[in-house]
């Protein structure tokens, strides 16, 4: 299993390793950034299937969709804090 999930330690990395651990945690400007609306962002919450499983946060779609629905401002904002 070590062979497809090797350990991940920030004590092995190699210069390139370095350098894609800063890269990823770098937010990405891009020419077309532009904020996400109400509307796009319900869309896409609303095509989560509710019948998945929720990942390793434990938060699942129903809960994402009604925080949303609660406080649409919030969620907005993750979208918008690059």
């Amino acid at each position: 299993m070590d062979h497809f999930i090797p350990e991940d330690s920030e004590n092995s990395d190699t210069l390139h390793h370095k350098r894609a651990r800063q890269q990823v945690t770098e937010p990405l400007h891009t020419s077309d950034d532009d904020a996400s609306t109400k509307q796009e962002i319900q869309v896409v919450l609303e095509k989560f299937d509710p019948r998945k499983a929720p990942g390793e946060d434990a938060l699942n779609s129903e809960v994402f969709l009604h925080t949303f629905r609660s406080f649409p401002t919030f969620l907005r904002r993750f979208t918008t804090s690059v």
